[in-house]
């Protein structure tokens, strides 16, 4: 909480319920990528705009940092297809001991945001 309070950059913000509703968009993504996981189907707009939520209201690597120590290994492969998609991080980049080189990239994700841009 700490970490995501001293990363927190939204100038219109009124509050902490504000605050804790744009934190609110981890758990929102959490739900998506599990969901993507466990049957297959995903909403790649509304994935997006969460993301880009949070990039912006907390900067795009403190956003990466947190979504990887929020979210379960078994989702941080369409993760990082998806953070890399909207440039938030790199291949080398290393997140508490987690290197995001050594996570797979989720092909059908990537081909299914590639469609997006088409």
């Amino acid at each position: 909480m700490l970490y995501a309070m001293g990363n927190y950059t939204n100038p219109d913000c009124r509050g902490m319920t504000e605050f804790n509703d744009d934190l609110s968009k981890i758990k929102y993504v959490k739900r998506l990528l599990k969901k993507y996981h466990r049957c297959g189907r995903i909403r790649p707009i509304l994935l997006l705009n969460h993301l880009v939520i949070l990039g912006n209201v907390f900067g795009q690597t403190a956003a990466a940092r947190m979504l990887f120590y929020k979210l379960e290994s078994d989702i941080h492969s369409p993760l990082k297809t998806v953070l890399l998609y909207l440039n938030y991080i790199d291949e080398d980049d290393v997140f508490d001991g987690l290197r995001v080189g050594d996570i797979l990239l989720d092909e059908k994700l990537t081909h299914i945001l590639k469609s997006l841009t088409h």
